[in-house]
C-alpha cells in the first residue's frame, strides 16, 4: 500500500514548468478495457490485454468464491508501467513493485510492469481494493497477510487454487534472527510503526502476517471459525480477545500453533470452484478492447495518478495546462473536480463536476459525488435528483446513489418514485439498513399501505442506534398507528393530491371537524374552495419549516400560505373533497 512521501524528486524537475517536460519523453500509452477493468500501460497492447484478462479472472474469483466481494459501484483503474524507472516516479517505496491507493474518485493499482511474473503482486493489491470497499475493518497485519495468502492464487481444472507456499515469506521466517515477533507485537503494528517501515523487520512482519492468516483462513483447525474472528475484529475487539471469542484460545496459544503449522513445511490449500469470467450483467466477459492514447490523454492519465498519490500541486499545474488547450473535455473537468474534492475545496469541486455533468459526463461515482456536493450546498432538489439518476443509469446497482435518491424523493414527497429507488438496492448492508428501511416505512405510510410500512419500520428499529434516529422512528410509529385507528384510515393506492393555498376556517360539529381551504391562484383546481375532513391531529403529518405557529382552532382562520396533501374522497363519502393527510407551513 502507498505511504505518503516527500515530493523532492518530482518537485525539483517539474514544479517550475508543470509535468509536460517530464512527460515529453514518455513512451506510448495504451488503454485496455473489459466490462470490469480499465487498464493503462506503457508495456504494449499484448501485455495490456493479458494483464486486463488476468484482472478479470481475479475479479471473477472474488465475485464468486471469496467471503468478501469486489465492489460494483466504485471504479478501479490499473496502471502498469514497462520499467522500474517509470514506476519510481510514482512510488514512495523503491523496494515495492506495486501499490494500491484509494483516490477521491476512484481507486488505483499502480504496478512496475504488466508481466506474468507480477501476477501474485496484482492479486495482493487487488485484495486491498476488495477489503477497502467491503466495509470490513481489519488490522494491518491481517489485511497484508490475507492479501499474501490470496497472492498464490492459480488456475486449476476446477477453479482457483489458493494457499501455495510463498517462497519469499518462507525464507523470511526461516532466516529471522532472534525468532518471530510475539503475538502482541505483530497485532499491534500500524502503518506508522517502525516495524512496518524498516527493511528486514518489515519483511518479517509480512511473513508472519501471511503465516498466521494462512493458518486461520485455510487450516482445518481454524477455518470454520475464521468468520467469527473477522466479525470480532470488525467490531473493534482487541486481537487477543477476538482469538478467545472465536477459537477459545489465547493469542500465545494461537501463535504457538502457527509456528508448528509452518514447521511441517506442507500447508493446506483449497480449490475454490469458479465459472467462466462474468460481466456485471451476468454475461460472459468479452475480449479486451485496446486503443492507443495521444499525448493529451497520456498527460491527463499521469496527472490523475498524481492526484491519487497525494501530489495535488503537480496535478493542478498539469490540469490547468490541459484546460487551456481544451476546456470542454468532460473527463478533464471531472478530474479537476476530484482534485478539489481531495483537498476539500468543495465549491471548486462542485463547479468542475457540474461542468463535466453539463458536458455529458456519466461516470456513476462522479455523478454521485456531484450530488453530495449539491446537497451540502443546498442546491434545488431536482438538480440533486438529476445527478443521482444519472449515477444510477450508469450503474443500476449503485447502493449509495439509490439510497440517496430514495431519501431525497421521499423528502420531496415523491413517494412512489422513492419506493422504486429504495427497492432497487441489490443488497441492504447493516450500516445502511436503518436509513433504507426508515425511508421505505415513510414511503409506504404516505401511500396508504400501513401494514407494509409497519413491517419496514420494525426492521429499521433493529438497526437504529442514535438518539435522534430513535426519536424520529417513534414519531413515525405514532403517526402510523394514529392513522390506522382513524375513522379515515388510509388504504393502499389512495389518490393523494398536494396543493398550496390558505386555510380559511375550521368547522367544528359533533359529526367531526372540517377544514375550509382556498387553493392559490393557478393551482389548477376546479373548485374555488375545498372542504376537507379533518381527522384527529395526531394522524395528520405536520411539517413545520418556516417561522411562526399555526393554530387549527374552530372558526375563521387567517393563515399564511401553506401546502396540504389530501386523500381524495370516494364517491360514497359526500360533502367532502377528501381527508387531510399532511400540512406544511
Amino acid at each position: 500500500m502507498l505511504r505518503p512521501a516527500p515530493l523532492a524528486t518530482l518537485l525539483t524537475s517539474c514544479l517550475a514548468t508543470g509535468l509536460a517536460p517530464c512527460l515529453a519523453a514518455a513512451p506510448q500509452w495504451t488503454r485496455v478495457t473489459t466490462p470490469n477493468v480499465e487498464l493503462y500501460t506503457t508495456a504494449g497492447e499484448k501485455a495490456g490485454r493479458d494483464a486486463a484478462l488476468h484482472f478479470e479472472q481475479i475479479r471473477a474469483f472474488f465475485a464468486q468464491a471469496s467471503p468478501v466481494k469486489p465492489p460494483g459501484d466504485f471504479p478501479l483503474r490499473i496502471i502498469a508501467f514497462s520499467s522500474s524507472a517509470e514506476y519510481r516516479l510514482y512510488t514512495s517505496n523503491p523496494r515495492s513493485a506495486a501499490f494500491f491507493v484509494s483516490g477521491p474518485g476512484r481507486d488505483y493499482i499502480v504496478m512496475q510492469d504488466a508481466s506474468p511474473e507480477s501476477s501474485s503482486i496484482a492479486v495482493h493489491e487487488y485484495v486491498h481494493f476488495v477489503i477497502r470497499h467491503s466495509g470490513l475493518r481489519v488490522p494491518l497485519w491481517l489485511s497484508e497477510g490475507w492479501a499474501d495468502v490470496y497472492s498464490s492464487m492459480r488456475r486449476v481444472r476446477d477453479g482457483m487454487a489458493v494457499g501455495d507456499l510463498v517462497p519469499l515469506r518462507m525464507r523470511a521466517l526461516d532466516s529471522a534472527k532472534g525468532g518471530w515477533f510475539d503475538f502482541q507485537t505483530l497485532t499491534a503494528v500500524a502503518p506508522g510503526s517502525s516495524i512496518y517501515n524498516e527493511g528486514d523487520r518489515t519483511g518479517l512482519f509480512y511473513a508472519e502476517s501471511w503465516a498466521v492468516a494462512h493458518m486461520l483462513f485455510l487450516s482445518p483447525e481454524y477455518r470454520d471459525n475464521f468468520g467469527k474472528f473477522l466479525i470480532a475484529l470488525h467490531r473493534g475487539t482487541a486481537a487477543g480477545d477476538a482469538v478467545q471469542a472465536a477459537f477459545g484460545k489465547t493469542g500465545d496459544q494461537l501463535f504457538a500453533d502457527a509456528q508448528r503449522y509452518f514447521d511441517r513445511k506442507k500447508l493446506v490449500g483449497t480449490v475454490f470452484k469458479t465459472t467462466p469470467l462474468l460481466a456485471h450483467d451476468g454475461s460472459t466477459a468479452s475480449e479486451p478492447v485496446a486503443a492507443s492514447l495521444d499525448e493529451y490523454n497520456s498527460r491527463l492519465i499521469l496527472a490523475d495518478i498524481q492526484v491519487a498519490a497525494g501530489r495535488s500541486d503537480l496535478a493542478r499545474i498539469e490540469y490547468e495546462r490541459l484546460e487551456s488547450q481544451n476546456p470542454d473535455r468532460k473527463d478533464l473537468q471531472q478530474s479537476m473536480g476530484y482534485l478539489f474534492w481531495g483537498i476539500r475545496d468543495n465549491a471548486k469541486s462542485r463547479e468542475h463536476l457540474a461542468r463535466a455533468f453539463s458536458l455529458g459526463a456519466s461516470d456513476p461515482q462522479a455523478c454521485y459525488t456531484l450530488a453530495l456536493l449539491q446537497l451540502a450546498a443546498g442546491d434545488p432538489a431536482q438538480q440533486i435528483i438529476a445527478s443521482l439518476e444519472r449515477a444510477v443509469a450508469g450503474y443500476p446497482g449503485f447502493t449509495d446513489a439509490l439510497l440517496q435518491l430514495g431519501v431525497i424523493r421521499s423528502i420531496t414527497r415523491q413517494f412512489e418514485a422513492a419506493k422504486q429507488a429504495l427497492l432497487a438496492i441489490p443488497a441492504i448492508t447493516a450500516d445502511k439498513a436503518a436509513g433504507v428501511y426508515y425511508a421505505l416505512a415513510t414511503a409506504y405510510l404516505e401511500t396508504g399501505d400501513l401494514d407494509t410500512a409497519r413491517t419496514h419500520l420494525a426492521t429499521a428499529r433493529k438497526y437504529i442506534k442514535k438518539k435522534e434516529e430513535v426519536a424520529l422512528s417513534e414519531a413515525l410509529s405514532t403517526l402510523l398507528e394514529a392513522r390506522a385507528k382513524s375513522a379515515f384510515a388510509p388504504h393502499p393506492g389512495e389518490n393523494v393530491i398536494r396543493v398550496e393555498g390558505q386555510i380559511q376556517a375550521i368547522a367544528c360539529a359533533p359529526q367531526g371537524q372540517k377544514m375550509q381551504f382556498r387553493p392559490a391562484t393557478g393551482a389548477g383546481m376546479v373548485a374555488d374552495t375545498l372542504l376537507l375532513d379533518l381527522p384527529a391531529k395526531d394522524s395528520v403529518e405536520i411539517i413545520h419549516r418556516g417561522p411562526g405557529e399555526l393554530q387549527l382552532q374552530c372558526g375563521p382562520i387567517t393563515s399564511p400560505r401553506v401546502a396540504i396533501e389530501y386523500a381524495v374522497a370516494s364517491a360514497v363519502r359526500q360533502g367532502s373533497a377528501g381527508v387531510l393527510r399532511a400540512l406544511q407551513f
